[in-house]
């Protein structure tokens, strides 16, 4: 009796931690882990000029791409504080890496997404769990004494080593085994694989699948008499017709596949099998269509609906779940250096696929221009290519060598990115190496936007700044677009430095990549490095509209696929307000999804985690302020909508926005510092300009219009399309949009799923005719009569501004 009221117990506790980690347990569908981290091995090296050890991506012959694992800062920053806080630790063994591993994950991947999108629309109430390792399950040694009370794989010795593809827990019809298959991911055009591999993969899966479904038998066995447990095959990249067709031409593999599905014949069997007539396509596999779901669900009637487990009361169910997903099993995921690391959240999935979205990443390419290290360097490509990046490793050769270099800030909108840069330039070389002779970083502050007279004053302090005949600059975000007020300044700077400074070795990045000067030599990047696929596509649409070069294939995954994004709606009875800046729901409904993803809370012995300065809540209204006081401290203005809902929810804030620069300069340099090096763990919300080059793992970007938009006629598609651009960029791994719904039919806009072309690398180019050039925005107004000369300037443009 002890010992049954001992496990009784157990279960209680597991249960009630697993309906906190998943408090909508009886009621949705959840992924673990809820994402798909892709394997990505890494090898040692070093960054040229720098001396500095490295990892770098094996090279195989379907990658191009060269990872340097460096380490960003601990407690959830995004930003790295500098380059490198810790020694890569020893040297690892090569990992071999083969085609068939990328075609697994990428397969993983795609079934995973389906069935997510299956269970979502479906309101099914179950867990999807994708690659258990038979070892992991109740093999937590802190939970030893009570999993020694219960059936394990160690108990079978002829199955105890292996692992589920898929393990479907379903609240009403029981449990569903799944083996995954990738044969014919790299068949021909026609999608015809050679019925022979196609045979030895089903056969090979057949034997996996019993031995799975042994396996949970004997795990459940104790639960009662019974247990309903079902069998089937994913084949993702092989259609239903040539299943058959292998299947009536082998009467052996057709008796093995139907004695374990449990079919009567061939069709049979095929229709319990979820082949690629059920699933998305592989080039848009994350676009699971009405048409996609429809074949699903089909298939999901035949599999799992014909039977009903009366006896699974939501108690069993959550016992059941608690035993695969509880704190006594592992769920971890695959890491580079062999660590383990444990994900089973959604916060958790964020926290670390954007820990290693924030890695620092080399392309080949960016390898080889460090490797040539021209003097005049202008680096363009769309956001997230590792631009800044490459500014900064450069920026540290040059001080290594003992040179002074000079950080500009053209534009107020480019003062925190280039406090970024400064920033990780002075810590990356006191972490490192000491030289001898170490150079030193100095910071320029200029306003060409609002001051022309800036770019002579620029040109006369860098040239004055010449050391032993040498100019070392590093300038980020800048345009030479002529269309832009800054575009022609940017290139007078530019070139009047060339031809005043001998020995100029200057490097500068941006997004557009037109009128260079013709001093600079041009490296355009193309691969994405920072962002989330699933984020990627929600920027990809504003390419075209702009002079950017699109993105390109990298030949390797990503991390991981990122989550779906989250959409919200300005759009209720407790909504106010014309747009959601205005609105204190908003902010709530904001802050409700930030509690959801485990923002600011504190997980024992995680690594996993997202702290409050991970999120950037973001708009393109220049309205936006906290609250503005008089100088007794009363509350003259109150604060935006959202900030104000935010704050009721109890999420700390800090504002970056055109009111301070306006009448509180002292606080707008302060915030804007802040912001730069994530020095406060608090969520930023600011106007997207301000923000330009900094990235965040959390974003949420509210639709809106200022007056200028009005004044200048622009469409929503333009601003949805600026929003893009400017703002979703600014995310790595989970993106939250806030729209008010369209009263008529609009153009595709962030809450539109877009279907694209079938090709190796998606492109989604949603503007058939060309916008209109960009134009500078609208100045600021000039601040009160008392403000000095210093503190008039009036603030520079957004990267990008469409007409």
């Amino acid at each position: 009796m002890a010992a049954r009221n001992t496990q009784q117990t157990d279960a209680d506790d597991w249960r009630q931690i697993v309906t906190s980690l998943y408090p909508d347990a009886l009621t949705r569908t959840y992924c673990v882990p809820p994402v798909q981290f892709n394997r990505v091995p890494y090898l040692r090296g070093t960054v040229p000029g720098t001396g500095l050890s490295v990892h770098l991506l094996q090279p195989h012959a379907s990658t191009r791409l060269l990872h340097t694992a460096l380490s960003t800062k601990p407690e959830g920053w995004t930003l790295p504080q500098h380059m490198w806080t810790e020694e890569p630790g020893p040297h690892l063994p090569p990992v071999a890496m083969q085609d068939c591993d990328l075609q697994d994950d990428f397969a993983q991947n795609h079934v995973m997404l389906n069935l997510q999108e299956l269970g979502d629309s479906r309101h099914e109430a179950m867990f999807i769990l994708s690659q258990l390792q038979f070892g992991s399950y109740l093999n937590e040694p802190a939970y030893a004494a009570a999993a020694e009370r219960l059936p394990r794989p160690k108990d079978l010795p002829q199955d105890r080593q292996g692992d589920f593809d898929f393990l479907l827990i379903h609240r009403q019809h029981g449990i569903l085994v799944g083996e995954l298959k990738s044969v014919g991911k790299n068949s021909n055009a026609a999608n015809e694989t050679d019925d022979d591999v196609i045979a030895e993969k089903v056969k090979k899966a057949v034997k996996q699948l019993d031995k799975s479904e042994r396996v949970v038998r004997h795990l459940v066995s104790d639960m009662g008499p019974g247990m309903t447990v079902k069998k089937t095959l994913f084949l993702p990249y092989v259609s239903s017709a040539q299943l058959e067709r292998v299947l009536d031409n082998d009467e052996q593999l057709e008796q093995a596949v139907c004695q374990s599905l449990g079919a009567a014949n061939a069709a049979e069997a095929v229709q319990l099998c979820c082949c690629s007539d059920q699933l998305s396509q592989p080039a848009s596999y994350w676009h699971v269509t009405p048409a996609v779901l429809s074949q699903l669900s089909t298939w999901w009637q035949h599999r799992m609906s014909c039977t009903v487990d009366a006896r699974l009361t939501d108690q069993h169910y959550l016992d059941i779940v608690a035993r695969f997903v509880g704190p006594a099993t592992t769920v971890s995921v695959p890491c580079y250096n062999g660590v383990r690391v444990e994900v089973r959240t959604a916060g958790q999935a964020v926290a670390e696929l954007g820990r290693r979205l924030a890695l620092l990443v080399l392309t080949l390419q960016q390898l080889d221009l460090m490797n040539r290290d021209p003097p005049l360097v202008y680096i363009t490509g769309a956001p997230g290519t590792g631009k800044t990046v490459v500014l900064v490793l450069q920026g540290v050769r040059w001080l290594r060598q003992g040179h002074d270099v000079h950080v500009i800030s053209t534009l107020y909108t480019t003062r925190a990115v280039s406090t970024s840069i400064k920033q990780q330039l002075e810590m990356s070389l006191s972490a490192g190496p000491t030289p001898l002779t170490p150079g030193s970083v100095s910071y320029h502050l200029y306003d060409i936007f609002n001051r022309e007279g800036d770019v002579d004053q620029a040109v006369t302090d860098l040239v004055a700044s010449v050391k032993n005949g040498q100019l070392h600059v590093l300038i980020d975000e800048v345009s030479f677009d002529s269309r832009l007020r800054y575009g022609p300044r940017h290139t007078r700077l530019v070139t009047r430095l060339a031809q005043q400074v001998p020995h100029l070795y200057l490097w500068c990045a941006g997004v557009h990549n037109t009128k260079i000067p013709p001093a600079l030599q041009t490296q355009v990047f193309t691969v994405p490095l920072r962002s989330a696929p699933a984020v990627l596509r929600e920027i990809q649409p504003a390419i075209h509209s702009v002079p950017v070069h699109d993105y390109s294939d990298s030949g390797v995954p990503a991390p991981g696929d990122g989550l779906s994004v989250i959409r919200l709606s300005h759009h209720g009875n407790a909504h106010t307000g014309r747009w959601p800046l205005d609105c204190a729901q908003c902010g709530q409904d904001i802050a409700a999804e930030l509690r959801r993803l485990g923002v600011g809370w504190s997980v024992a012995n995680s690594p996993s985690r997202l702290s409050y300065r991970d999120v950037f809540v973001l708009t393109r209204s220049r309205d936006l302020h906290d609250d503005v006081t008089d100088e007794t401290g009363r509350v003259t203005s109150p604060a935006s909508g959202v900030v104000q809902g935010l704050k009721d929810a109890g999420v700390p804030v800090s504002v970056l926005g055109d009111q301070d620069w306006l009448h509180n300069r002292a606080r707008w340099e302060g915030a804007v510092q802040d912001v730069a090096v994530a020095a406060t763990d608090t969520v930023t919300v600011a106007e997207h300009g301000y923000v330009t080059g900094l990235e965040r793992r959390v974003v949420a970007v509210l639709q809106g219009r200022d007056q200028e938009d009005d004044d200048r006629g622009r469409t929503d598609e333009v601003t949805d399309l600026g929003d893009r651009l400017d703002a979703v960029s600014r995310c790595t791994t989970q993106l939250i949009t806030v729209r008010t719904p369209p009263v008529t039919t609009t153009p595709p806009s962030l809450t539109t799923t877009t279907t694209p072309a079938t090709t190796t690398t998606p492109r989604h180019n949603l503007i058939q005719q060309p916008l209109p050039p960009p134009s500078p925005p609208r100045p600021l107004p000039p601040p009160p009569a008392t403000t000095t000369t210093t503190t008039a300037k009036r603030r520079g443009g957004r990267k990008c501004v469409l007409s």
